[in-house]
């Protein structure tokens, strides 16, 4: 009987939901709290609301990026690591808090071996494959380049 319960406890606690049920609009914070529960970051707008990060999978595969107006009610619900959101990210323009604003949180962040870049990694899906996205950020908070490729080649680094 024990053995059953903690199989449940397990099997519910991968039931998270991605907020498909919200209203935009209608739901409030505490709607998407109560639907997805907590955040792993919660940022400042530029519009005065806030930006709620949701990372989901064993390595974030997909994050949910949720935005509230500033009277609370949620504007939109996206999931964000994908290609079209790796478009958006302009070299030498978009700097560390507008990736931040736009991805979330990195899976990783790590001083490249030049010594004055820092690197930012997302883990994602595309065409049914792992893929890591890799953001440089030089000393200014400035993106410097991006650079993407498919974990299938690479079983070392695979996760």
């Amino acid at each position: 009987m024990r053995l059953l319960a903690a199989l449940l406890v397990v099997f519910l606690a991968g039931c998270v939901s991605d907020g498909t049920k919200l209203q935009p609009g209608v739901a409030d914070a505490a709607a998407v709290r109560a639907d997805m529960g907590a955040p792993a970051e919660v940022l400042k707008a530029v519009h005065g609301g806030e930006i709620w990060f949701y990372p989901r999978g064993r390595v974030g595969r997909q994050t949910f990026r949720v935005e509230f107006a500033p009277d609370g009610k949620l504007l939109n619900i996206d999931q964000v690591l994908y290609e079209k959101s790796f478009d958006r990210i302009i070299d030498g323009k978009t700097t560390r808090e507008e990736l931040r604003r736009l991805l979330g949180p990195p899976w990783q962040e790590w001083l490249s071996m030049n010594g004055w870049e820092t690197i930012w990694d997302y883990h994602y899906w595309w065409a049914g494959q792992q893929w890591v996205v890799h953001f440089g950020l030089d000393q200014k908070g400035v993106v410097t380049g991006q650079h993407r490729r498919s974990e299938i080649n690479d079983p070392g680094n695979r996760l």
